[in-house]
């Protein structure tokens, strides 16, 4: 949002427009400083947004050697290009943020599904476990960001999305994904409805790594290995080994174990290690991971470029989710206010500052593109009136304006007060 206002301020300042006050948050400030043009840069405590205070003679009375820098007395078109700094300001910060971070390299996850619940939309679809996401519908699939973007592309379109997908060890296939009563969730996260887990980063019982000396070594396994069975006891993920390990207590075991397509049993002796000031017993076996992780990266042209490319990308992507919510194809309960930017935020800062920076830029491009919006109080409602005043020759009359401002609160107030219900309903 600042440098949303920060759009505002610096054209009004190239054009001859002068500021009173620039101020980050709303309230009384609790720090201020003038510069030498007499504007007042202050940081208030509400960190709901900011706003530019501009010389304006509808606001209040203007000093007369202010009168030449007033914005209502600027022609129409210094005024349509301040009006349009905003939303451009936070479109050219989300290419610099996409760009950065390319420029520096950037290791993302592989859209690699570990786990598909049973009876999931997933699941019923024949998505299988440990299968890596290729494209939905035709459009590449690089990490799971990439996945998820494309199948909210698809939802209200289609009543099944094409999957294209490789599972491990096998060659690669199509699968269906039913989405055609599918919505984002209230609570949990969109994998959550779907039935799949991107949560785990090893291969269910395959042995990536045997230990010299080790017991499993002794008896013949060799890496590439993969238990089904201890003691007749079926073995899926890694964990279940753990499981059986800690509850077997060193006792003799029976493992089965698959080969080269074939099945064959090792009797094995667990021996008994110090790890991190613990005895555990322990076959001498660690899983293989799978390689969860691509890195992107590009020279700087190319990254301005890739920058403006997700840019607008995400502007699309935008104008779909917003057209779904008015025909009714994606429900209302998918809007979302400044409690779950802050959830959203806490949660990404959590995932890296990649991930962060990827969700900056995420929320600049909103920010703009809401703010071009033909509602009177945002920018795009004056650039609206501007631009009428522009074709009529004169300035729109102060009792439409009126009756439109007051619309557009209504109309703010509405969306705000339903985000925000949104925000909390998902907190519950």
């Amino acid at each position: 949002m600042t440098f949303h206002e920060w759009g505002h301020y610096w054209v009004a300042k190239k054009l001859g427009v002068k500021a009173l006050r620039f101020s980050v948050g709303f309230g009384k400030p609790f720090w201020s400083k003038f510069n030498k043009e007499g504007t007042e840069f202050a940081v208030a405590p509400i960190p709901l947004g900011g706003y530019v205070k501009f010389v304006d003679e509808r606001e209040g009375n203007v000093a007369p050697e202010d009168l030449p820098y007033a914005f209502n007395r600027a022609p129409v078109w210094k005024r349509i290009l301040i009006v349009l700094a905003g939303p451009m300001a936070n479109f050219l910060l989300a290419i610099l943020v996409y760009a950065g971070v390319y420029m520096m390299g950037v290791n993302v996850s592989k859209a690699f599904i570990s786990e598909v619940e049973v009876g999931s939309i997933a699941h019923q679809s024949g998505i299988p476990e440990n299968s890596e996401i290729l494209s939905v519908n035709g459009q590449k699939v690089r990490h799971i960001e990439d996945f998820v973007y494309a199948l909210v592309d698809e939802v209200g379109n289609k009543e099944k999305v094409a999957i294209e997908i490789i599972p491990d060890g096998e060659s690669i296939k199509t699968v269906y994904l039913d989405v055609a009563n599918w919505q984002e969730p209230d609570k949990g996260t969109i994998f959550d409805s779907l039935g799949v887990s991107f949560s785990r980063a090893y291969s269910g019982g395959t042995i990536g790594y045997i230990s010299e000396n080790s017991s499993a070594s002794k008896a013949g396994l060799k890496v590439g290995d993969a238990v089904i069975a201890l003691n007749d006891q079926p073995i899926k993920t890694w964990d279940d080994i753990q499981d059986f390990m800690s509850s077997n207590k060193g006792k003799s075991l029976a493992l089965t174990y698959k080969r080269d397509g074939y099945e064959a049993k090792a009797n094995i002796n667990p021996k008994i290690e110090d790890i991190n000031g613990q005895s555990r017993y322990l076959i001498g076996i660690s899983p293989r991971y799978f390689n969860k992780y691509t890195t992107i990266e590009y020279g700087l042209f190319e990254a301005l470029q890739k920058g403006s490319e997700e840019t607008w990308t995400m502007l699309n992507r935008i104008t779909s989710f917003i057209g779904k919510l008015i025909t009714g194809k994606l429900s209302i309960k998918n809007l979302g206010g400044p409690v779950g930017i802050a959830q959203g935020a806490g949660q990404v800062v959590q995932a890296g500052m990649v991930a962060f920076l990827f969700y900056l830029a995420m929320i600049s491009v909103n920010l703009g593109f809401v703010n071009l919006l033909p509602i009177p109080m945002l920018d795009g409602g004056h650039l609206m009136y501007y631009l009428a005043e522009l074709v009529r020759g004169k300035p729109v009359s102060e009792k439409i304006m009126e009756l439109g401002m007051r619309i557009g609160i209504i109309l703010l107030l509405t969306i705000m007060a339903i985000a925000l219900y949104n925000d909390i309903n998902r907190t519950i």
